[in-house]
Parts: structure tokens; C-alpha cells; sequence
């Protein structure tokens, strides 16, 4: 038996189904990811269909089968556009980084509210003239990999437990996480963070957003979080949105 439910949802991708239809995968308020059909979408006359759009914020009425893989929309309204990504290369790149994420390493039907809340969030706060579509980015990969498990550790040295807050730097190795100077010594380095680069990483962490950091120093950090992933998730092999 089906229930008509409605629900707030990210639109992550698209594709066109038979002669009328699209199935679009959202990522959910109340569901988490899931796949749905929209009849009648490709019809040059259909609203809807103009709606489901990639990383459009929309308001969804679906008829929901837990039987279903694919569920069934049968009502849209579009709350959020995000224009402004979209008229910018570098930020759409870091908003489909976004989807990515999402499509790829979430599973269907799994619920997290607050990864929703934090998604529509960060398009919200890339949708603006003078945001740093990079600095945002680095900032929701953290709170994504947290999210969903894996959650960076940045407090204490992975070997000894000392605070790193103190040295203001750090060493980091894919077995042991981020290391002091002293147990970095004995063991492989994959990445060394400077004075600068741990303070950026401390800061991404935060509430707080103002800290002096250059555009290399975010790819530095995107790089590591994204080498910390493929280490960890063995299916994962990289953000194919942005090439750092």
C-alpha cells in the first residue's frame, strides 16, 4: 500500500526515462536518498519537469512504497534555485562536488536530517556573490565525513594522545591520522600541515570562518580529506566534480 508523503528534497541527478518520464535521485528531508519516477517530465509544456533540476531545492509530493525501489512523484514546488551557483563555473563545480558526495557514499532510505539541513545550508551560503565556493566546500566535506562515520579527528595525536592544539602543527599518515612532531618522526608522513595548514583544518572545524589561508592551502586540505576517504572507503575513488 502506498502513502502520499510530503517532503523537502535535493535533487543529485537526472535521467530521462521512456518517451515522457524523468527518474531523478533526491537526497531527502524525511528519507535520506532515494529514486523517483516523475511522469510526464519531458513534456515541453511541463512545469515539473523544468523543476527537476540538478541541485534545485524542491518541495516533493510522493506516493512511497517500501516494496519500491523507485517511488512515484506526482506533485513539485520549487523552493530554491541557487542562480548564483549556477552562474558561476567554480562554484557550480563545488556545488555538484556537493551532490557528489551525496550520491556516492550514502546509502538509500538512511535518514539524516541533519545532513540535509547541512546540504541545503551550504548551497544556501554558496549562493551569494562574494562566498568562496572552495572555503565552503572544505568546510562541508568535514562535516559530511563526520556525518557519515568517518569523522577527521583533529584534537589529539593519533599515537601519544598529546593535544595538537599546543604545537600548532601536525604530521598526518593514513594508519595513524594526524601525529606530533615526535611521533611523526618514527613513522610515514603522507602529508605534512604547516603551522598555517592546521590552524585553515582547526578552523573548517569551527564556527569560526575567519582565518588568513591562500586557494593552495584549500587544496591542500580538500586533498588530504579526499585521500583520507579513498583510504577508508575502498569503493570510493575520488570527486570526479573537482580536479585538485
Amino acid at each position: 500500500m502506498s502513502e502520499i508523503i510530503k517532503t523537502q528534497a535535493i535533487v543529485l541527478r537526472k535521467i530521462d526515462y521512456g518517451e515522457t518520464s524523468k527518474i531523478a535521485q533526491f537526497y531527502t528531508e524525511d528519507f535520506g536518498k532515494i529514486s523517483a519516477i516523475i511522469k510526464g517530465a519531458r513534456s515541453p509544456k511541463s512545469k515539473t519537469g523544468m523543476m527537476i533540476d540538478t541541485m534545485n531545492l524542491l518541495q516533493i509530493v510522493l506516493y512511497k512504497k517500501e516494496t519500491r525501489e523507485v517511488q512515484v512523484v506526482s506533485d513539485v514546488d520549487l523552493v530554491k534555485h541557487f542562480s548564483k551557483i549556477r552562474d558561476d563555473y567554480e562554484k557550480y563545480n563545488f556545488g555538484l562536488a556537493v551532490l557528489e558526495l551525496l550520491s556516492v557514499l550514502t546509502l538509500e532510505n538512511e535518514h539524516n536530517n541533519k545532513l540535509f539541513e547541512g546540504t541545503a545550508k551550504i548551497l544556501a551560503l554558496m549562493d551569494d556573490d562574494k562566498a568562496d565556493a572552495k572555503f565552503l566546500f572544505a568546510k562541508y566535506f568535514l562535516f559530511f565525513l563526520k556525518e557519515i562515520g568517518y569523522e577527521f579527528q583533529t584534537g589529539r595525536c593519533g599515537i601519544c594522545g598529546k593535544g595538537l592544539a599546543e604545537e600548532k602543527k601536525a604530521l598526518y599518515n593514513y594508519e595513524s591520522g594526524l601525529m606530533c612532531a615526535d611521533c611523526g618522526t618514527e613513522r610515514l608522513t603522507n602529508f605534512n600541515l604547516t603551522e598555517e595548514l592546521f590552524n585553515l583544518l582547526l578552523c573548517l572545524t569551527s564556527k569560526n570562518n575567519i582565518v588568513h589561508y591562500t586557494q593552495n592551502s584549500l587544496d591542500y586540505i580538500i586533498k588530504m580529506l579526499e585521500k583520507f576517504l579513498m583510504y577508508n572507503v575502498h569503493e570510493f575513488k575520488g570527486i570526479k566534480s573537482i580536479k585538485i
